[in-house]
């Protein structure tokens, strides 16, 4: 019996580099969609492209990624996960450079439509591969974060379109390279085909949920930027108002595995409600970065329990966290619509209040679901 706590120490350590490959996979690949996002506007209108025309660039990359996601997550379960993380992470590299040969508006639709697929066949197979790897999923995410931040700043400091498109598509590349090291999880193949209806029934409420605040949320931030320029606020200051949320991201998410998933996403849900209501009255730099700080904090609590539950609610982890993806897809799809329509007509605290509403049902929702959240039990 004395030979045992060997072999668990030396698993141990063979195991933490290789989850911190993974989280690195996932920080490369979020620096890349962050970074080539950013100016996809500005190079829609350079083309002569109208605010509704961006709308459709923009909808028609949610949308590809929704049904990728979807798709691609479901069959990971019986097929693998490796197979599709690294078919997306290669893709993904292509569609990226392929933005350099945007010259109308017609090839920039199509050209995001394939980024938007790319990313989707990796990403749901990469979060269920990092779970049954063993990976703290709060970490985990935080990596996508400090991504986003990053890609921030590599937009900033590079600015121009094709040094983005380059950087992004490297990115991807160099991701594929470190996946190539990674081996199949102990975790079987389902020998059965996972049935996403039975899925979605099974956390539905925590879907409909997550798609109620989510919905608030895109419409709130694509006036976000519109509503703190009329407050007085220049680029520059826009700019770290944007890096304190995903800073706050990156610090809060590493710590919430240790708490209880169902009362972290409930906490997650009551916060936005109070940071979209702020956003309505706030209009003092100091006290928007306060808010914007609470926003990475209800973010982060909101999708790292969100991310827990479905992943430990059965065996389907990649159906799951397709359909969890796709629900955030949807919402990326839809909510900047109805920002724009709702500013149109109510201005830009109807927008947040809308979001508030939005964030209230998600609540009452989110509530008996996390009553009948099956716990830590299918881990």
């Amino acid at each position: 019996m004395g030979t045992y706590p060997e072999p668990e120490t030396n698993i141990a350590i063979q195991r933490t580099p290789h989850i911190l490959f993974i989280s690195l996979v996932n920080f490369l690949l979020n620096f890349a969609v962050q970074g080539s996002l950013i100016f996809i506007p500005l190079l829609g209108a350079q083309l002569g492209a109208r605010d509704w025309q961006i709308g459709v660039v923009g909808a028609s990359y949610g949308a590809a990624f929704l049904f990728s996601s979807l798709i691609c997550g479901w069959k990971s379960d019986s097929l693998g996960r490796l197979l599709f993380v690294r078919l997306g992470l290669a893709a993904s590299g292509m569609a990226f450079a392929a933005q350099l040969l945007v010259q109308n508006l017609f090839v920039l639709i199509v050209v995001r439509s394939a980024v938007g697929l790319s990313l989707g066949i990796a990403t749901a197979a990469l979060i269920a591969y990092a779970f049954e790897s063993g990976a703290d999923m709060g970490k985990y995410s935080s990596y996508g974060s400090l991504g986003w931040i990053f890609g921030a700043l590599g937009a900033a400091l590079l600015k121009e379109f094709h040094l983005l498109f380059i950087t992004s598509s490297i990115c991807c590349l160099v991701a594929l390279v470190l996946s190539l090291a990674f081996k199949e999880s102990a975790v079987k193949k389902s020998k059965i085909n996972p049935k996403i209806r039975l899925v979605v029934r099974r956390n539905f409420r925590l879907y409909l949920a997550v798609f109620l605040r989510h919905l608030g949320a895109t419409a709130v931030w694509i006036i976000l930027p519109l509503y703190f320029s009329l407050l007085g606020i220049d680029r520059f200051w826009i700019g770290l108002l944007w890096g304190t949320n995903f800073a706050v991201q990156f610090v809060v998410m590493r710590f919430l595995e240790r708490f209880d998933e169902n009362k972290v996403f409930a906490f997650g849900q009551l916060l936005s409600i109070g940071v979209f209501t702020a956003y309505a009255f706030i209009t003092a730099r100091p006290a928007l970065f306060a808010v914007q700080a609470l926003l990475g904090v209800a973010w982060s609590c909101l999708y790292v329990g969100a991310l827990i539950i479905v992943l430990r609610s059965g065996e389907e982890r990649g159906t799951a966290s397709g359909i969890f993806q796709s629900t955030l897809n949807l919402c990326g799809a839809v909510g900047p619509f109805l920002g724009g329509l709702i500013a149109e007509i109510w201005g830009y605290h109807g927008v947040m209040l809308f979001a508030a509403g939005l964030g209230v049902a998600g609540l009452l929702v989110a509530v008996p679901a996390a009553r009948e959240a099956p716990g830590h039990s299918a881990r």
